[in-house]
């Protein structure tokens, strides 16, 4: 044995498989939290080769344990739990901006939230034990079991598609546009294959065999980068005639919006930003989710104001939250875009989005009963009532849109099923209730890839988070920054040709997967035989 001989791969590998208990765990949750580095603001996509590799070996470990599947699902949720933990502890800045009675909720929420998640890397682990055959080749149903529990996680329970491993890549750059074809998933899916591919070329001898799962994983990097590179040399398809938008970004906190004379301040400050010179040129004008902390369509102060400023028949779209009284008296409440034209100095609504995908804490409370029990009945109340669904609204003076509300622009499915096809996406968010975290700009990365997997513009106006106009290719050509402030006016580019995944959805994505799977299953079929039988 030389003198070096211990540090070498090999026996990192081996020494990493055969790890047990809390050393386990703790090099399980640290790989999973450094692999959070992969997303935004930091792309820091290569700590995804030596964290997967952690996984892959953990779990191949497992697979030589009494209990494969078991300890599989652990080595995965732990993972797991370590990864969404520390990519998502921005929620906790939600609880803070809330108030001090809603911080020790934190210790209980977030980590649940993260372990939930967590559950469906533990169940991609314990699938790869059950499925995965011996050879190097392996890492291709790693890469498709964890890819379709993503898929599972993003569908499932309402659910929350964030941070998939497609996010890796920042949005409008090169590889990005292989979501044109296969979609956010399927990027996914590749993404996991060729950063996981290197670990089976460790061992104590460099074989060839050993080799070829990165030689491909290599080349399959080159061809995504060569596709999307060609992709982006693309004509621009220029901008829309006539439409000339100005977006309003006010730097206001949740603390100053929720504090003494809040809505007064919220209220100023976006009348004087419209109010900027060049306002008679501009035909709608933007406002984020949230904009003013009031109900805006029942206050005939405010909308006297916004049209003493409209004396050129612009429309306005803002967040707005508003609510209905019942028969019984009782409220309900909706996050909202309003649409409202001014003719006059007298606003009539011409189009209204009530937000479907409920942000789970914000405007959901999941398990509102126990909370109630335990002394959070208050907060427990504050729930919205969902909209009917995604659609597309037709606009005076502009082409039709879809709006989205939030995190709506996180979900490929909900986007796609606006029909007919809108010509552009609106996104107006209120970001302000995270910080200056990673949270907002993870939002805006997830959010410019619905652009390129549909062939759509999108405009975005987010308070306190990024601001701006995204074209059809998911490239920013306009950013606003969360601390900016002012009035922006923007032309509204043109879409594309519907893209592939537009049209096709995540079906090349599962014939994939499936084609993969049925050929493990039909290999491996004794095993499998044996733990349904078992499960029996």
């Amino acid at each position: 044995m030389t003198r070096h001989a211990w540090y070498s791969p090999g026996r990192l590998r081996t020494g990493i498989a055969a790890a047990s208990g809390w050393r386990l765990a703790l090099i399980l949750f640290v790989a999973g939290a450094l692999s959070a580095l992969a997303m935004a603001p930091v792309f820091a996509w290569p700590v995804l080769i030596p964290t997967l590799a952690i996984l892959l070996w953990t779990v191949d470990g497992a697979r030589r344990r009494a209990l494969p599947l078991r300890s599989a699902f652990w080595r995965g949720f732990l993972f797991g739990f370590g990864y969404f933990l520390a990519g998502m502890f921005w929620l906790a800045y939600a609880f803070i901006n809330r108030g001090a009675e809603y911080i020790p909720l934190i210790p209980f929420a977030v980590p649940a939230l993260a372990a939930l998640l967590a559950a469906f890397w533990g169940g991609a682990m314990a699938s790869y034990a059950l499925l995965a055959q011996r050879s190097e080749w392996r890492v291709l149903v790693f890469a498709v079991c964890l890819a379709v529990f993503e898929w599972l996680r993003g569908h499932l329970f309402g659910g929350l598609p964030w941070n998939l491993p497609a996010y890796a890549w920042p949005a409008g750059g090169a590889i990005s546009q292989t979501a044109s074809w296969f979609g956010v998933y399927g990027l996914s899916l590749l993404t996991l294959l060729v950063l996981v591919s290197p670990a089976v070329a460790v061992g104590p001898v460099l074989r060839l065999k050993r080799v070829m799962p990165a030689m491909a994983g290599a080349a399959i990097l080159l061809i995504l980068f060569s596709f999307g590179a060609l992709r982006l040399q693309e004509p621009d398809p220029g901008v829309e005639p006539g439409v000339r938008l100005r977006i309003v970004h006010a730097s206001i906190t949740q603390a100053e919006k929720w504090g003494r004379d809040g809505a007064l301040l919220a209220r100023d400050r976006y009348l004087g930003l419209t109010a900027a010179p060049g306002l008679d040129e501009v035909t709608h004008v933007l406002w984020p989710e949230g904009a003013l902390p009031i109900y805006m369509l029942e206050d005939g102060a405010s909308l006297s104001l916004i049209g003493e400023l409209f004396a050129h028949d612009q429309i306005l779209m803002s967040g707005i939250s508003r609510r209905v009284l019942g028969p019984d008296d009782d409220e309900t409440y909706y996050n909202s875009l309003a649409v409202l034209r001014y003719q006059g100095g007298a606003p009539r609504i011409v189009g209204l989005y009530d937000k479907t995908l409920l942000a789970p804490f914000g405007e959901s409370i999941p398990l509102s009963g126990l909370l109630s029990m335990i002394g959070f009945a208050d907060f427990a109340r504050l729930q919205y009532t969902p909209g009917d669904g995604p659609f597309v609204m037709d606009l005076p003076g502009a082409p039709p849109v879809m709006p989205l509300i939030c995190y709506e622009g996180i979900f490929p499915g909900f986007v796609r099923a606006g029909t007919p096809r809108p010509s552009w996406l609106f996104n107006l968010s209120n970001d302000a209730w995270f910080g200056e975290t990673s949270g907002p700009q993870q939002h805006v990365n997830q959010t410019r890839y619905r652009s390129i997997e549909t062939g759509l513009p999108m405009i975005r106006s987010a308070s306190r988070g990024v601001s701006g106009v995204i074209d059809a290719f998911g490239r920013m050509p306009v950013a606003i920054l969360p601390a900016a402030e002012g009035a922006y006016d923007v032309d509204l580019p043109r879409p594309i040709a519907a893209p592939l995944y537009a049209v096709w959805g995540d079906w090349l994505f599962w014939i994939v997967n499936g084609l993969v799977i049925a050929g493990i299953i039909f290999q491996r079929r004794k095993v499998v035989e044996k733990y349904l039988k078992f499960i029996r």
